[in-house]
């Protein structure tokens, strides 16, 4: 669905049913340089039970209008905006990499929105290579290529994704390619200023729930560790078999393991 937000026009995906906000809401937030289309299976999982779905695609990526921004503070402080604008309330925020380092700025700063949280390959910080920044700034392709190098474990790099006749690879590169060169590179350069995360996970207060990849190259486990190791009891589950793409590679396993938490910690009334 499209709406306007201080004048630009946003995009989000709403899972294939009418966005509801009467309805516990599961918002979705994506990686550097992805959009909206990362999560449609998870999403859509949702959506048909009884839950009011976004995933929205940040400014300047894919089909949301505007200027990328350009810090995670950022992020979450326009994030917070979508949530007012559509009047979202019990929320379960699901963040992926970059996505993770917004879901912790926004419920750090926005205390009492989200009823839990999870965090999907991603840690307390995202450093970032600066060689891979130079490229998404001077040569887009070759920044795309490390970065779907990286990203995706061997079954991502074998074509053996879990839809027939996809590639995962492939589909990687026609969404970062609509997001070269401006919004790729100012994404990059926000997650590698993030410095805030420690602070950030001491103030969450609502369920949290961390999901690593064993064959994470992008953010390494040690990462991810450091994130729950300062997070009040999370619920730590690792994939072993999986890349940074997580949610791509292993959609089945980070649906059953989302559905489990969220369903307990966020419940929709019965269909």
């Amino acid at each position: 669905m499209y709406f306007e937000l201080n004048g630009t026009q946003v995009f989000a995906s709403t899972g294939g049913k009418p966005f509801d906000n009467s309805k516990p809401v599961v918002l979705f937030l994506t990686g550097s340089g992805l959009d909206h289309t990362f999560w449609g299976l998870q999403s859509r999982f949702f959506a048909f039970r009884n839950y009011a779905v976004l995933v929205p695609d940040f400014p300047g990526h894919s089909d949301s209008a505007g200027e990328p921004l350009s810090s995670i503070e950022s992020m979450a402080d326009w994030l917070n905006d979508v949530v007012e604008k559509l009047s979202a309330e019990n929320i379960s925020l699901v963040g992926h990499s970059q996505g993770c380092l917004v879901a912790l700025e926004f419920v750090a700063r926005y205390p009492g929105r989200v009823r839990s949280v999870s965090f999907i390959a991603s840690g307390l910080a995202t450093p970032v290579n600066a060689g891979l920044i130079e490229a998404a700034e001077k040569d887009p392709e070759a920044a795309i290529a490390m970065m779907l190098s990286w990203g995706f474990g061997r079954a991502g790099h074998l074509h053996q994704g879990p839809i027939p006749g996809n590639s995962m690879v492939g589909g990687g590169w026609k969404i970062m390619g609509r997001n070269v060169p401006g919004a790729l590179a100012k994404d990059l350069k926000a997650c590698d200023a993030y410095n805030n995360g420690k602070a950030a996970a001491a103030a969450i207060d609502c369920p949290q729930q961390v999901i690593l990849a064993g064959e994470d190259r992008m953010a390494p486990r040690r990462a991810g560790m450091q994130l729950v190791e300062n997070l009040v009891n999370p619920d730590l589950h690792i994939i072993p078999k999986s890349g940074h793409m997580l949610p791509l590679e292993a959609p089945d396993e980070c649906r059953r393991l989302l559905r489990d938490f969220i369903f307990v910690n966020n419940p929709a009334a019965r269909m």
